[in-house]
C-alpha cells in the first residue's frame, strides 16, 4: 500500500509542476482508493475530498461524478447507508447529465446495494436492472455482466421472486464461466445451491454445492470451501446421508478453525501496517521542520538501523529460546517452525528487492527532472524568443514564415514529450489497465506517418508502408499507438538527408511482427546494452533534434505489457531496425 501511496506523492509533485490539475486529481482519488482497500477509511475520505475539490476547480464533471461515487463505496462501507445514498444520486445526476453510460451503471449498481440493505428491495431491483442493461449496451466484460446478474438475483430473493432469481443465478453463473476465473463461478454456484436448498429441490441443491465445492478446492480457497462444505452438510443431513453430512460439518468446523486463525494473523498484520503508516506520517512532520534534510536524512537513518538491530536482537533473543523449548516437541512441530522460518527468509528477500526498488525508482527520478528541466525548457525558450520576436515586430512576415517549420518542429517536441511523461507517470501510479481491442496496425501506423510527413519532406526523407493490409492486433491500441509514435519519430531523427523509412510485418510462431528499419547513424554496440531501460542514452539527431531516451523505455514497458517483445538491430542496408511482437 505504501509503495503505491509513495508513487502516487510522486505523480501529484510531478502533476502540479506541470500544473495539470486534472491528473492530481485522478492521482488524489486512486491514492484514495489505496487506503480504502486496506480499510483506512477516514484516510481514503480525505483524498477522495481533495480530488472532488480539485475537479470542482478545473470543472472537471465526470471526475467530480467519479468522486461522488467513491465517496459513496466509502461510507457505504462504513455502514453510513443515508450517506453513500446521496453521495451516488450526486453522482448518477451528473453521469445523467453528461451521458456517461459506464458512469451510470456504476452509480446504479451501487444504489442497488444500498436500497437491498435497506430492504427495499422493489427499487433494488429497479436499479440492478438498470446496471445490467447499460452494461449489455456498452459490452462491458463478462465480469461486470455476471456482477450485475448476481445483484439481481438478490433482489429477486428478498422479494421471494425465486424462480427469477434463479435464472438470474444460472445467467450469471453461464457468464462467469467464460470469463474463466472458476471462484466467480463457485460463488454463484453455492448461491444457486442455497436457492434450491430453501425449495428442497435437494438434488440440484447437492449439484451446485458440489461444483461449487470443487473449484473452491481447485483454486484454493478456503473461505469459499468452508461456505460450500456448510451446505453440503445441510444438504446431506436433508437427504438423511448422515456420513456425508458429518464429514462436510467436520470439514466445516474445520476450515472456519483455520480462517479464524487467519483473522487473527490478518488483523495483526493490520494493526502493524496501521502503527507503521503512523510512524511515517509522524517522520514526514518531523521532516518538514527541519532546514537540513541531508542531516535529517542521516538521522534517520541512524535511527532506522538502531532500531532494526535492536529488533534483529530481540528476534534473534525470541527464536533462540523458542527453538530451545521447540527442540523437546514432535516432528510435526519442527516442521512447522521451518516453514515459518522459510517465510520470514522470502520476507526479508521482498524487503531486500524493495530497498533496491525504491534506489532504481531514485536515479531515475533524477534522470526524470533532469529531462524535464533541459528538454522541455530548451524548446520552450525556443518558442518564447521567436513569439516575441513577432510581437514586437523586429521579424518580417517571410521571415517569421521561414521561422515556421522551426516553431513546428518544436511544439511537436514539446507535445512528444509530455506524452511520454504523462504516460510514464501513470504506469509508475499502476493506473494504465491493458484494455485489449482489435485494430488494423497498418492503418495505425499510416495515421502516424501522416503526423510525421512535414518533418519527413524538410529532411528530404521518404517513410514507405510495407504492413499487410489485413494484419489485425488484438491489443491495447493507446499503448502501440505511443510505441508507433516512438519508434517512426526516432526513425526520422537519426536518418540522414535523403534517407529512407521502410515499415514492414511479419508472422512467426503465433506472434505478429513490426519492424521500423531506417538508413541513419546506427546504433554502437556498447549502447545496445543500454537502450530500453532507466538509464537509456539520449544523443542529437542528424538535423540538432533533441531527445529524452525516455520513449524507447515506454514501448519497452507497454509492449510488455500486451505480452510481446520488442529488441533492436543493425539494419544491412546500414542505420538501425527496431521490431516489437504481439501475440496473435
Amino acid at each position: 500500500m505504501f509503495s503505491a501511496i509513495d508513487y502516487g506523492q510522486k505523480g501529484i509533485a510531478l502533476a502540479k509542476k506541470l500544473n495539470f490539475k486534472k491528473a492530481e486529481a485522478e492521482i488524489c482519488r486512486f491514492i484514495g482508493l489505496a487506503y480504502r482497500h486496506y480499510f483506512f477509511f477516514s484516510e481514503s475520505l480525505a483524498w477522495y475530498f481533495r480530488a472532488l475539490d480539485l475537479s470542482t476547480q478545473i470543472n472537471d464533471q465526470e471526475g467530480v461524478a467519479f468522486c461522488y461515487d467513491n465517496l459513496g463505496v466509502t461510507r457505504f462501507n462504513q455502514k453510513q447507508f443515508d450517506e453513500a445514498l446521496s453521495y451516488f444520486k450526486k453522482g448518477e445526476a451528473i453521469f445523467q447529465k453528461l451521458q456517461h453510460q459506464e458512469g451510470l451503471s456504476y452509480a446504479n449498481t451501487h444504489l442497488s446495494w444500498v436500497f437491498a440493505e435497506k430492504k427495499e428491495f422493489d427499487t433494488a431491483l429497479d436499479y440492478a436492472e438498470r446496471s445490467l442493461m447499460i452494461r449489455r449496451q456498452i459490452g462491458a466484460n463478462k465480469e461486470q455482466i455476471s456482477n450485475a446478474l448476481r445483484d439481481v438475483a438478490v433482489a429477486q430473493i428478498g422479494l421471494s421472486h425465486f424462480f427469477k432469481a434463479e435464472q438470474a443465478l444460472l445467467e450469471a453463473l453461464k457468464v462467469a464461466k467464460e470469463t474463466g476465473k472458476p471462484i466467480v463461478g463457485a460463488e454463484y454456484a453455492l448461491s444457486l445451491a442455497e436457492l434450491y436448498l430453501k425449495n428442497q429441490n435437494l438434488n440440484q441443491a447437492e449439484h451446485y454445492a458440489l461444483w461449487s465445492y470443487q473449484r473452491s478446492v481447485q483454486v484454493h480457497n478456503r473461505l469459499q470451501k468452508m461456505k460450500s462444505a456448510a451446505t453440503l452438510f445441510k444438504i446431506y443431513q436433508q437427504k438423511q446421508q448422515y456420513d456425508l453430512a458429518i464429514q462436510y460439518q467436520t470439514e466445516h468446523y474445520n476450515l472456519k478453525d483455520s480462517l479464524f486463525n487467519e483473522d487473527i494473523n490478518n488483523n495483526t498484520a493490520r494493526l502493524e501496517a496501521k502503527y507503521q503508516f503512523d510512524l511515517k506520517e509522524r517522520q514526514l512532520l518531523e521532516a518538514q521542520k527541519r532546514q537540513d534534510i541531508e542531516n535529517k536524512r542521516s538521522l534517520d537513518r541512524e535511527r532506522f538501523l538502531s532500531s532494526l538491530l535492536i529488533a534483529a536482537l530481540l528476534f534473534v533473543g525470541i527464536m533462540a529460546y523458542f527453538i530451545y523449548e521447540k527442540r523437546k516437541q514432535d516432528k510435526i512441530v519442527n516442521k512447522e517452525l521451518t516453514q515459518k522460518n522459510e517465510e520470514i527468509s522470502r520476507q526479508n528477500q521482498e524487503i531486500q528487492e524493495q530497498t533496491e526498488q525504491l534506489a532504481e525508482n531514485n536515479r531515475f527520478k533524477d534522470r526524470l527532472f533532469s529531462i524535464i528541466s533541459h528538454d522541455l525548457r530548451s524548446p520552450v525558450v525556443g518558442l518564447i524568443g521567436s513569439l516575441d520576436l513577432v510581437n514586437e515586430g523586429l521579424l518580417t512576415e517571410a521571415e517569421f514564415r521561414n521561422m515556421l517549420p522551426e516553431l513546428s518542429h518544436n511544439v511537436n517536441s514539446i507535445q512528444s514529450l509530455l506524452d511520454n511523461l504523462l504516460a510514464w507517470a501513470r504506469s509508475q501510479m499502476k493506473g494504465i489497465a491493458v484494455v485489449p481491442e482489435a485494430f488494423h496496425i497498418r492503418e495505425l501506423m499510416g495515421e502516424k506517418i501522416a503526423i510525421f510527413q512535414k518533418q519527413a519532406q524538410l529532411k528530404g526523407i521518404s517513410i514507405v508502408n510495407n504492413i499487410e493490409s489485413d494484419l489485425q492486433f488484438l491489443a491495447d491500441k493507446n499503448m502501440i499507438n505511443l510505441v508507433a509514435l516512438n519508434l517512426i519519430s526516432n526513425a526520422l531523427k537519426f536518418s540522414f538527408q535523403g534517407g529512407t523509412i521502410i515499415l514492414s510485418s511479419s508472422r512467426h510462431k503465433g506472434y505478429s511482427q513490426i519492424c521500423v528499419a531506417d538508413t541513419g547513424v546506427g546504433i554502437s554496440p556498447e549502447n545496445l546494452k543500454k537502450l530500453f531501460g532507466a538509464h537509456s542514452i539520449s544523443s542529437k539527431g542528424t538535423a540538432g533534434e533533441m531527445g529524452t531516451g525516455l520513449g524507447l523505455m515506454l514501448s519497452k514497458e507497454f509492449i510488455e505489457k500486451n505480452g510481446g517483445t520488442i529488441w533492436v538491430e543493425r539494419n544491412p542496408e546500414g542505420g538501425s531496425k527496431f521490431c516489437f511482437s504481439i501475440p496473435e
